[in-house]
Order: structure tokens, then sequence, then C-alpha cells
């Protein structure tokens, strides 16, 4: 897959899209700020998440309530947590962390807004698409009443 710095670029595009629709979240429009992810550090370069309100996140594997400085609610905490899984390894995140990630169907975001969003998301590398998205709950839905 793509380096760790390409993947960021992917990740905030997708952050991008999602403040850019609908709720606006990752936005603050009082400010006029976008939430979006960056690489900081000399020798050994780290992952962090500056929120749209300024506060700087450690994106790593954490509690929510130790990320006092993520302005949005839980079912974002679980997509940046996804987003940040995706950036560090490259592998396939969507909904790890909870909440069934860009598949969530609670968003209050129009339909359309989400079908963009996930094109966006598929473009950049980070979806598959909506066949596998389907395929692989056919698949968990058979694991499950097994």
């Amino acid at each position: 897959m793509k380096t760790r710095e390409e993947r960021l670029e992917a990740i905030n595009s997708i952050i991008n899209e999602i403040s850019n629709r609908s709720r606006r979240f990752f936005y603050e429009k009082d400010t006029n700020r976008k939430s979006y992810f960056y690489i900081a550090g000399n020798k050994n370069k780290r992952l962090w998440y500056m929120d749209k309100r300024g506060g700087k996140v450690n994106p790593y594997p954490s509690n929510m309530y130790n990320d006092y400085s993520f302005s949005e609610g839980g079912t974002l905490w679980g997509l940046m947590h996804d987003f940040s899984e995706f950036i560090l390894t490259g592998k396939d995140t969507n909904g790890n962390n909870g909440y069934g990630g860009l598949y969530c169907p609670h968003w209050g975001y129009p339909e359309e807004d989400m079908k963009a969003i996930r094109e966006v998301a598929v473009k950049v590398g980070y979806l598959k698409g909506e066949l596998e998205w389907a395929r692989l709950n056919r698949l968990k839905s058979i694991v499950m009443k097994e």
C-alpha cells in the first residue's frame, strides 16, 4: 500500500470531504478550522491529530475519556482511531473502533452526502467499495448465525 505520508494525505482528504458536507463534522465555524492529521518530530516522527478547536490529540489506542482535546462525539472518536490505524498500518480499519466507520447509519447526514464521502474514501484507497462492504457484512451475518 502507499507510504504513511500518502495515507495521511488520503485520510485528510476524507476529513475535508466530511467537513464540507451536511452537519460539517470536523469543522469549527467560529474559527474556520478543520481537524486534520499530521506527523511531527525530528528523529522519531509521530502521528498527531489536530482537533478543529485547536487541541492536539494523541491518536494512538486510548480511552475516549483520556482524549480530552477531542471535541467530537463517540462515533467520530471511533472513526478518528480507525483513520489513525489506517495511516500507521495501511490495513483495512473501517469500523474497527466501533460505530461502523464510514458505513455508520447514525451520522444524520443525507444519503447522497454519505455516498459522496464514501466515494472519496474509495478513490483514495481507504474503502474497498460498496460491493466489498456488502460481501463482508453477509459473511459476518453467516458467521454470527453459526
